[in-house]
C-alpha cells in the first residue's frame, strides 16, 4: 500500500512539475550552461545531492522544475510551508526545517532517508537568502549529508535578475564524489571542498553570461542589499521602540 501511495503521488508531483516547468521557461526564460561533465546531470539517474546558491526564493521550485526528470527534494525553510504555499512545496516533494527550533535534525534524517532510497535532494548549504555575489561561509550539513549517503554532489549557481523574462542564468557543475570520512575533520575538509567548488562555478558562469546578464545580475544584488538593510533598520527601530 504504502509503495502504491509513493507512486500515485509521484504521478501527481510529476504532473505539477511538468506544467510548472512550462510556465516557469516561459516566464523566466531560463539559459542553461554545463560546465564538462555536467551535460547530463539534469537527467541521470541514481541519487545525488545539489548543492546550489541562495538569492531569491524561488530557487528550489527553480530547480526542481529544470530537472523533474530526477525528481528532487529540496530542503527548504518551515515557514515557506503554509497556506496554499504549502501544498505547492510539498508537490514539489520540498522538504521542511524549522530554522526556529533551533539544532533541527528532522529535515537532515529525512533527507539521508530519501539519498539512500535512491532518490535525489537538494540542500542551500549557505543555510540562509544570500543579497550580496560573495558566497557565505557553507554549513557543514551539506558535505555531512553526502559523506554519510555516500552520494556524488551536484553543484549549481544561478544568476540573474530574477524578474519575469529576464533569462535567468544558471551553470551546472560536473558531480563531485567526496572521499573524506564522515568526521569532523572529513566534513569541514568535505565542506571547502564544496565551498570552493562552488566558486569555480560561479567564476565559469560569469564569464560565460553576456555583459548586459552581468549588469542586471549586479543590479539585483544592489537592490537586494538595500532591500535587505532597510528591513534590518525597520526592525531594530521597532525592537527599540518596544523596548522602550
Amino acid at each position: 500500500m504504502r509503495k502504491l501511495l509513493q507512486r500515485l503521488w509521484d504521478i501527481a508531483a510529476d504532473f505539477a512539475n511538468f506544467m510548472g516547468g512550462l510556465g516557469m521557461r516561459l516566464v523566466w526564460l531560463p539559459k542553461l550552461h554545463f560546465s564538462p561533465g555536467a551535460e547530463q546531470v539534469r537527467t541521470d539517474t541514481g541519487p545525488a545531492l545539489f548543492v546550489l546558491n541562495h538569492s531569491w526564493w524561488m530557487d528550489a521550485p527553480m530547480l526542481c522544475l529544470l530537472c523533474r526528470c530526477r525528481r528532487i527534494s529540496v530542503v527548504a525553510a518551515g515557514e515557506m510551508f503554509t497556506g496554499v504555499r504549502s501544498l505547492a512545496m510539498r508537490s514539489l516533494r520540498c522538504i521542511p526545517v524549522d530554522r526556529a527550533a533551533g539544532a533541527d535534525l528532522s529535515f537532515f534524517h529525512e533527507a539521508l532517508r530519501r539519498l539512500r532510497a535512491g532518490r535525489c535532494v537538494a540542500i542551500f548549504p549557505e543555510g540562509a537568502l544570500n543579497p550580496t555575489e560573495t558566497l557565505l561561509p557553507f554549513k557543514q550539513g551539506a558535505a555531512l549529508l553526502a559523506l554519510q549517503a555516500g552520494v556524488p554532489v551536484i553543484p549549481v549557481y544561478s544568476a540573474g535578475n530574477y524578474q519575469p523574462f529576464q533569462r535567468l542564468q544558471l551553470q551546472f557543475g560536473a558531480p563531485i564524489v567526496l572521499t573524506q570520512r564522515p568526521n569532523a575533520a572529513g566534513v569541514q575538509e568535505a565542506t571547502q571542498c564544496l565551498q570552493e567548488a562552488m566558486e569555480r562555478l560561479q567564476e565559469e558562469l560569469y564569464l560565460e553570461m553576456k555583459p548586459k546578464y552581468r549588469t542586471r545580475a549586479a543590479e539585483f544584488h544592489r537592490r537586494f542589499r538595500e532591500t535587505t538593510l532597510r528591513r534590518q533598520r525597520e526592525q531594530q527601530k521597532g525592537e527599540r521602540n518596544h523596548d522602550a
